[in-house]
């Protein structure tokens, strides 16, 4: 697991001793590794495709086929809720999470919390679950094989109160000034002006602007509120 800093990341947020259910686990390198390391002793390992589950299912032993089970399903469909059960939902974008948690709503506010792990559209993710009163507690960048990816740590029962900039970009990243994130609004900044510019020059269909304003907005208050802050 040294060259999956993402995995780790998820890994090192999960409390011990918590009945785990890793979906779309496909190689089922979290499951193995919490079931390996006695991080948790009941683990259900799901995925949609019976062929990518069975990569997990060849690598299970008879003492690990006491702790980790494996199911064919999608999303949360067909699970038994348990006491103390948490989930991970990783390695998918912000708009197929959003559909997995609103597919079976009920069941993921009776989870203790769920860690979510995506790297496209996580400003609708947090604007959902903003929307039906989940309580982002954790929310911060990492960064793998050239990619940037956002793990939350979310438990239903609060609303937040987040601005803009904490939509787009997560309120501990700019709490805690993060260095990825210093990097990523850079990024992100160039890319935005550019796609802006050949809208304006190049398009007679104005219809993405909103999004891209709506972007380079957050960008600057990050930045206002660094300013404000040193």
């Amino acid at each position: 697991m040294n060259d999956k800093k993402r995995l780790m990341e998820i890994i090192n947020i999960i409390d011990r001793g918590k009945n785990v259910i890793d979906v779309g686990t496909d190689h089922g390198l979290v499951p193995l590794y919490l079931a390996k390391n006695g991080i948790s002793t009941n683990i259900l390992a799901t995925d949609i495709s019976a062929p990518s589950l069975k990569k997990l299912e060849d690598r299970l032993d008879n003492d690990l086929r006491k702790i980790i089970k494996t199911k064919v399903t999608d999303g949360f469909d067909g699970i038994e809720k348990e006491d103390n059960q948490v989930a991970i939902i990783a390695g998918m974008g912000g708009n197929t999470i959003i559909e997995i948690i609103d597919q079976n709503l009920d069941f993921a506010k009776n989870l203790e919390y769920m860690i979510l792990a995506s790297n496209i559209a996580t400003e609708r993710l947090r604007e959902y679950l903003n929307q039906n009163n989940f309580e982002i507690i954790r929310d911060f960048l990492t960064f793998e094989h050239g990619k940037y990816y956002d793990i939350l740590k979310v438990s239903y029962g609060k609303h937040q109160d987040f601005s803009l900039a904490d939509i787009y970009y997560g309120f501990e990243n700019i709490n805690k000034k993060s260095y990825l994130l210093e990097d990523k609004i850079k990024i992100d900044y160039k890319k935005n002006i550019k796609f802006k510019n050949d809208i304006i020059e190049k398009s007679a269909n104005y219809d993405g602007l909103d999004k891209i304003n709506a972007r380079l907005k957050a960008i600057n208050e990050v930045k206002v509120r660094w300013k404000l802050e040193n």
